[in-house]
């Protein structure tokens, strides 16, 4: 299964969701304020936008006549290299942009207006939403596009094997 994945693409399409992600994470981290958490979705949303276009190209270049399962676990490898490239930029931008942030104590940048059951760390809760953003929510808008776009890409359905290819043990009956 791993030899149908294209691995220049997969970290080059995971790249540019990290990058996508990571862009209005940076004015959260800058406004450091609870009401402007809509950017971590808006980051989000474009991280799946990448998937989407990742699968679509991908399905492409296989003349849209690939496996559905093959493209949903090329799609599912690309969403996690995306993740784990988008969790360590955005330790980076935490790192530089929150003065503070790698020493004891409280930081210097914290957010601010947050609920009284937000979560509380050194920041307040701003790494927390950060990570739990580029993980959760990345890992299932990234999942969701794995999995709708290559049924409605592929053009004759019907040729698909019976049992799929990464569950087959080979000689098993």
């Amino acid at each position: 299964m791993l030899k149908k994945i294209n691995i220049r693409s997969t970290l080059l399409y995971g790249l540019a969701g990290a990058i996508a992600f990571c862009i209005p994470v940076f004015f959260y981290i800058q406004s450091a304020n609870y009401k402007d958490s809509w950017l971590l979705y808006l980051g989000s949303f474009l991280f799946m936008g990448v998937a989407a276009i990742h699968i679509m190209q991908d399905s492409k270049e296989r003349r849209n006549n690939e496996s559905t399962v093959s493209l949903v676990f090329s799609s599912h490898v690309t969403t996690i290299v995306g993740i784990l490239i988008a969790c360590v930029i955005c330790f980076l931008m935490l790192a530089i942009f929150v003065p503070g942030y790698l020493g004891h104590g409280t930081t210097d940048k914290v957010l601010t207006q947050e609920p009284a059951n937000t979560i509380k760390d050194r920041t307040n809760g701003l790494s927390f939403k950060i990570f739990l953003t580029a993980t959760v929510i990345n890992f299932a808008a990234g999942s969701f596009c794995g999995i709708v776009l290559p049924f409605t890409l592929k053009r004759n359905q019907t040729e698909d094997s019976k049992e799929p290819v990464p569950l087959h043990q080979a000689g098993a009956k």
